[in-house]
């Protein structure tokens, strides 16, 4: 029996397809690409936007024309949300919430019969499973799921249920395995790893005493968690990549309160000067929302002018869009989806130009540390420690080896070193 698995959102999505797809495997089921005509089609969707809705509907039709006798099931945050939804696009007999999106999916793959099952999260506890097959030279470990904000946009708590957390030994023996397997870089994440309810600086000590860990990375940081005092233990785990995604959404303080974010501009911007401060040659990243309901030209200029003062590596920034049964949804002053537009490209813009300052800058490094991680056609691909894409033209493929190498020259998007 053939299997294909089609992965939208999140990297804790991507983290948890993986698990599936190296249970699936172990049982004897073969994973084909998900172009393929396949046995089994598993769709693990996104609901965190307005468009991530419509590619998750996308695949899922996708999938019933690549094979219309096939099994499909439909996981993930969608199928949380809106199972009724996802019912609409016809014939979709499978679908499975995320309260045990693991164990549910894998017996579905293994019985006919027809199943929905999307639950509360009453009593739901974190579904502890470890990746044992490495594929790749930086891999990603959950540690944490749930979210228990406020926040007037987003669906996150609906679709993932309340904070639950990984415990500390079974994330250390997860790096113990993927070290052994030729693992280079661990990238903690979650849907709020500053929740992480077991202590997350002594967790990156810990890790950073592995032998074969080379990198530790982090996924997205709330501003609340960067305190000064936590920068300064963040600064002392040596193998820490110097690069940190920060949860932003905004740059304004008026369009964070109706939003109920926990901070503010101040408080954003005290914690990126706090990084700064103890952490040599870091780069950050982050979300901006553009047009949010009520947001004035002045209070985007803010958002804009925040942008600017901060310089970012990379901002991914994206317009507002009404998610059902959130207090945003229901807001006066919706602003217009061309102004949104416009907004947006114009921060696309002022970003751009942040960007290619920044890879100036990193050219006036000498000896850069570079994991490559993909090899084609004589090129090598990877990251810096700092995040930044690199690349190098060989004719050896040095995927899975961190090289120091000397940047040289740079497109705007990347470093062409040697």
């Amino acid at each position: 029996m053939t299997f294909g698995i089609y992965t939208l959102g999140c990297r804790v999505n991507q983290y948890e397809s993986r698990i599936i797809s190296e249970k699936l495997a172990e049982m004897g089921y073969q994973e084909l690409s998900f172009s393929s005509v396949c046995n089994i089609y598993i769709i693990n969707s996104c609901a965190v936007t307005a468009e991530s809705v419509r590619k998750s509907k996308q695949i899922i039709r996708r999938a019933k024309k690549l094979n219309h006798n096939a099994k499909i099931i439909v996981t993930g945050c969608l199928a949380q949300v809106s199972a009724n939804e996802v019912e609409s696009l016809g014939d979709i007999r499978h679908i499975i919430g995320n309260k045990n999106k693991i164990n549910d999916v894998i017996n579905i793959v293994q019985h006919s019969s027809p199943c929905t099952k999307v639950e509360s999260f009453d009593g739901a506890e974190y579904e502890n499973f470890s990746l044992t097959q490495p594929t790749r030279a930086r891999e990603y470990i959950k540690i944490q799921d749930g979210c228990e904000g406020k926040c007037t946009y987003c669906v996150i708590p609906r679709a993932r249920g309340p904070i639950r957390s990984k415990p500390k030994a079974s994330v250390i023996q997860e790096v113990y395995n993927l070290a052994d397997n030729g693992v280079k870089e661990i990238i903690f994440t979650g849907i709020e790893i500053a929740s992480y309810e077991y202590d997350l600086s002594d967790l990156l000590s810990q890790t950073d005493q592995i032998d074969g860990i080379e990198r530790i990375s982090m996924g997205s940081l709330e501003p609340t968690l960067i305190t000064e005092e936590f920068a300064k233990k963040l600064a002392k785990v040596k193998k820490l990549t110097p690069h940190f995604h920060i949860s932003v959404q905004s740059g304004c303080t008026t369009v964070l309160n109706r939003m109920r974010r926990k901070y503010n501009v101040n408080m954003l911007e005290a914690s990126i000067r706090h990084l700064r401060e103890y952490i040599p040659h870091i780069q950050l990243t982050c979300d901006i929302i553009v047009g949010f309901p009520g947001e004035s030209d002045l209070e985007f200029e803010q958002t804009k002018e925040f942008l600017m003062r901060n310089k970012f590596l990379h901002a991914h920034i994206f317009p507002y869009s009404k998610r059902p049964e959130t207090v945003a949804a229901e807001m006066t002053d919706q602003i217009p989806e061309n102004i949104k537009s416009r907004r947006c490209t114009e921060l696309e813009e002022v970003q751009k130009s942040i960007k290619a300052d920044i890879l100036k800058k990193e050219l006036t490094r000498t000896k850069v540390p570079v994991l490559f991680e993909t090899f084609k056609n004589g090129v090598n691909r990877g990251h810096s420690d700092n995040y930044i894409e690199y690349t190098l033209n060989s004719d050896i493929d040095h995927t899975g080896f961190i090289i120091e190498v000397t940047p040289k020259s740079t497109d705007g998007d990347s470093i062409s070193a040697e």
